[in-house]
């Protein structure tokens, strides 16, 4: 080899073109599939159990719940009522048909209840929503949810 300089530069140039990627999520060398997250673990059982109307997906390491509300009436004087109802509905089904010990990992779980007329935005932590699956009494379940959920509720 005649010139071994010229090697060993682009050997040293692709590793920091590798490390940089790396750091900066971009380019050949950055696959997200292949970094473990408990939101993922989660998210897989998850996906194979939701209805067509649910959009279920990890936000970096938390795990956030969409729903399109098409079962309530789009008239009705209890839809904050019933909205509340279907949110607690909603989250029990996750708890429930999530793994227990991997949903207490996932740091936050967010939930988006959209309906022509309101808007809810839930966050509560994976600890407290894997508890959910284990209660069946109805005013244990509504203790449970007013002190661990927070709730921000928007009218259209």
């Amino acid at each position: 080899m005649k010139k071994p300089v010229l090697a060993i530069g682009l050997l040293l140039f692709s590793l920091f073109i590798m490390q940089v990627s790396r750091e900066k999520k971009w380019g050949l060398f950055h696959n997200n599939k292949l970094i473990p997250t408990s939101c993922k673990a989660v998210l897989i059982p998850l996906l194979k159990k939701t209805p067509a109307n649910w959009n279920v997906f990890c936000e970096e390491v938390n795990l956030a719940v969409e729903v399109v509300e098409v079962s309530l009436p789009a008239t009705s004087p209890q839809l904050k009522n019933l909205m509340y109802r279907q949110l607690a509905n909603h989250m029990s089904f996750v708890a429930k048909k999530s793994p227990p010990d991997i949903l207490e990992k996932v740091y936050l779980v967010r939930f988006r209840l959209s309906h022509p007329k309101m808007v809810i935005n839930a966050v509560t932590e994976g600890k407290y929503l894997s508890k959910l699956a284990t209660i069946d009494d109805p005013t244990h379940i509504m203790d449970h949810l007013k002190s661990t959920v927070q709730v921000k509720e928007e009218l259209k």
